[in-house]
């Protein structure tokens, strides 16, 4: 199928898309301080801002959708999208995985993996498929594990959905949207490792959302909000999510579609050339950063709360406040080492002819969310 006229041809980089990357990477951080428990008192206040950070998993899930989409082109060789996409996040996830086998021998011995065979499948990419290996290697790459899963698919499933009339599209994302909703409560009368929060055919739904609204753009079909309304509307159902008591997956069901709105209409001020306030020159290089800044941000909080007992410094919260600074920019520090001299170079290596347009990466990597307290002191995340 072409897309004709093909809008994707003449805005080819949604700056604004990039720096949400950043957005979700930073409530993902804030969500991890909290897990980590580095407040022993006004984590209702932090809570009220960092709640449903583990949603960002879910954003990085349905930006990965849209961005993929939005950067092919039919007649696209897919074991050159493969290895493209190889390039783009292997390398990396591979040094990190390294310094999480480090941290795990020294400061944070809690994050050690169960055995050595958990180990290799999450370099491999294939942990997450086994549920008490989630959190092998780097706790938080299950959701790369996720990422691999729909890159695989991808090829096959923007064939199918390219045919589909637009109309039909409408119908293929609100059911996406009702399996984001019944996961959580079907998951537990589904049997043996299949049913995880981390497993990637659970969270398949939500990346499939992601390339149903960008065919929709593309083919200028989108009728959802502009940003004025679609931002107000992402905001409260993150906000609603926050205040929820629910586990981070059941949380996804609150924001899925107001995150779905968001995207598009950050895409549509892109397209149209209106300056939004994620299209900023240093909103969109901390995107850049975003990917390498997922991988080693929890290890960095884990680190430096491991001189309190068993991880969780729990202090005031002026001195909670200045360490949590302290990790954010040693975190941030650690992200441009790796962009600069790992992911960067690394992709030019091993991507082939063309590479990528900017802001066409992984989401941000996705993100990581924790979803059980008994593993917040790994940088455990239950979500990614």
């Amino acid at each position: 199928m072409t897309f004709s006229p093909d809008i994707a041809a003449s805005a080819p980089v949604l700056r604004s898309l990039t720096g949400l990357r950043w957005a979700a990477a930073f409530v993902v951080f804030g969500f991890h301080i909290i897990a980590v428990q580095y407040f022993g008192s006004g984590r209702d206040v932090l809570s009220a801002l960092f709640g449903a950070g583990g949603t960002g998993v879910s954003m990085f899930f349905i930006l990965s959708g849209f961005v993929l989409t939005w950067t092919y082109r039919p007649g696209t060789n897919p074991f050159l999208f493969w290895r493209r996409r190889f390039a783009r996040i292997w390398p990396t996830h591979v040094v990190a995985v390294g310094v999480a086998l480090v941290a795990a021998a020294t400061l944070i011995p809690v994050i050690r993996s169960p055995e050595p065979a958990s180990v290799v499948a999450n370099i491999f990419l294939v942990s997450s498929w086994r549920s008490s290996w989630w959190q092998a290697g780097n706790p938080v790459s299950w959701s790369l594990v996720c990422e691999a899963f729909f890159y695989l698919l991808f090829p096959l499933l923007i064939r199918m959905l390219t045919r589909v009339p637009a109309r039909w599209l409408w119908v293929v994302g609100a059911e996406m949207i009702l399996c984001v909703w019944l996961a959580p409560l079907v998951a537990p009368s589904i049997p043996g490792d299949v049913s995880a929060y981390s497993t990637p055919v659970m969270r398949l739904p939500e990346f499939v959302v992601g390339i149903v609204v960008a065919l929709l753009v593309r083919q200028q079909k989108w009728r959802g909000p502009r940003l004025a309304v679609a931002l107000p509307i992402a905001l409260i159902s993150y906000t609603v999510a926050s205040a929820s008591d629910d586990s981070p997956w059941a949380a996804t069901g609150y924001t899925v579609i107001g995150y779905a709105l968001l995207i598009a209409a950050l895409a549509r001020a892109d397209i149209e050339g209106v300056p939004t306030p994620l299209s900023s020159a240093l909103l969109v290089r901390l995107g850049t950063l975003s990917f390498s800044f997922y991988l080693i941000h929890l290890l960095v909080i884990a680190s430096i709360s491991s001189p309190w007992p068993d991880g969780h410094p729990q202090i005031d919260p002026l001195d909670a406040t200045g360490l949590a600074l302290v990790a954010f920019a040693v975190a941030l520090g650690a992200a441009w080492v790796l962009h600069r001299f790992v992911e960067r170079p690394a992709h030019r290596l091993l991507a082939g002819g063309g590479g990528e347009r900017p802001g066409g990466g992984m989401g941000a990597g996705s993100a990581s969310a924790s979803a059980s307290a008994s593993r917040q002191a790994r940088g455990a995340s239950a979500s990614a």
